[in-house]
């Protein structure tokens, strides 16, 4: 799963920054790697948090079965931080980013 050719949506491109795209690729590498077992639908939650008076980028990587949570905080550029879903779905051919809107 996730082995296969990828494709981006013009929101994914468009609407996510490039860094934030090299670490959501970098986190489905990883899973792929060290989970048993990826579910075909894997979720991004990006969302702006504030720490020690500093604004940071927080990406929570989750999937539903079987059952995994993994959190990112980054020190990101001020207009690089946003709250955005994004979805990785993988239909056995390829698999696609997009935000959760476009769905």
């Amino acid at each position: 799963m996730f082995n296969n050719q990828a494709y981006m949506t013009k929101g994914f491109q468009s609407e996510i920054p490039a860094i934030t795209q090299v670490i959501i690729f970098d986190c489905l590498e990883k899973s792929r790697h060290t989970l048993k077992s990826m579910d075909d639908l894997q979720i991004f939650e990006l969302k702006k948090i504030r720490s020690n008076g500093t604004d940071l980028q927080e990406i929570l990587h989750k999937q539903e079965i079987p059952t995994f949570e993994e959190t990112i905080v980054l020190e990101l550029p001020e207009d690089q931080i946003i709250n955005k879903k994004v979805y990785v779905i993988d239909d056995g051919d390829h698999h696609t980013f997009l935000l959760a809107s476009e769905y």
